[in-house]
């Protein structure tokens, strides 16, 4: 069917810095048959990389009659990257394709048409995790669920957690992206670039709006060394996305059961004890036994696999 409105019903926005390869790779995975060309409007922001991506994006404008490309004459960071992208779209709903990641054929389209038969403010979909020794294995929850602010808390604070903590496995309002990048988190949360996108993901479902999970792999992530994930201490990231998460109740008078509460100020109290970030670490914090013991046992497995089998894992 053709778009008669003329305007794209979704962005994508690929953020770039030194992954002109990557960024090909992501924008040979839109491939979608079940929607018009001109429904899908893709945006390519590069900062300030030097490193030929402009000829990368340009070999293939012919596959995309929406596709902008812009470099910055300087680098601005990764945050500034994001939102200068995002303020180009003019769609709806927003895909973010991180620039070492990629999706699967007609995602835009399982994605959209879920978030419009719902009526949800996010949609989110299990993700393949391809490794460099080839392995690759499937994250998330496997099963339909519909995502309140005390599922979307609880599913997080599982290790590894239940549901992803990146747009790049969801399908986002636009609006609620641009919200939450004005948001309130500890300045090394926006310096690192972790927990921005944990609140982009949920800014819609915190904000009074429901989201839903699809049991579909729709998203493939690089679990490459230079992936922030990979490469920053588990501690740090869990101490960061724990001050994103205590942000997002901060937004909702959706009821927290006293269990997920409970967990999250463990988890932080666990984190301190661990190395997190200082500034990052949220109050009041302690340590539950139950909580302390099954994160005790996850961390001791990661330690073991990451230290003794030199095996990374996102």
């Amino acid at each position: 069917m053709t778009n008669q409105t003329g305007l794209p019903r979704v962005s994508v926005v690929i953020p770039a810095y030194r992954r002109a390869e990557g960024v090909g790779r992501a924008l040979d995975s839109i491939r979608e048959s079940r929607l018009d060309p001109s429904d899908i409007e893709v945006i390519v922001v590069d900062n300030a990389s030097g490193d030929g991506i402009e000829r990368v994006v340009d070999a293939r404008r012919d596959a995309f009659p929406r596709l902008e490309f812009r470099t910055w004459p300087e680098n601005v960071g990764p945050l500034e990257n994001w939102r200068r992208g995002i303020n180009l779209a003019t769609a709806p709903w927003l895909k973010i394709i991180w620039s070492d990641d990629s999706i699967e054929p007609n995602a835009l389209a399982n994605l959209l048409e879920a978030a419009e038969r719902n009526d949800a403010c996010v949609v989110t979909c299990r993700a393949a995790v391809d490794y460099p020794d080839g392995r690759s294995v499937s994250r998330y929850l496997d099963r339909p669920t519909t995502l309140t602010p005390d599922i979307v808390i609880s599913e997080l604070l599982h290790f590894p957690a239940g549901l992803p903590s990146s747009p790049g496995a969801a399908l986002i309002r636009t609006s609620d992206a641009r919200e939450a990048l004005a948001g309130d988190l500890p300045d090394v949360c926006w310096d690192k670039a972790i927990g921005p996108d944990l609140l982009m993901t949920y800014w819609g479902v915190f904000t009074g709006g429901v989201g839903v999970h699809l049991p579909d792999v729709l998203a493939r992530f690089s679990a490459g060394d230079d992936s922030i994930t990979v490469r920053t201490p588990r501690a740090v990231l869990s101490s960061c996305y724990c001050a994103a998460m205590s942000s997002l109740l901060g937004l909702t008078t959706s009821p927290i059961s006293i269990t997920t509460q409970r967990r999250l100020r463990s988890r932080a109290a666990l984190d301190e004890r661990l190395g997190g970030e200082p500034s990052a670490l949220i109050t009041p914090r302690r340590l539950s036994l139950r909580a302390t013991a099954y994160d005790s046992y996850q961390i001791g497995r990661h330690w073991f696999e990451s230290r003794v089998l030199r095996r990374h894992t996102i």
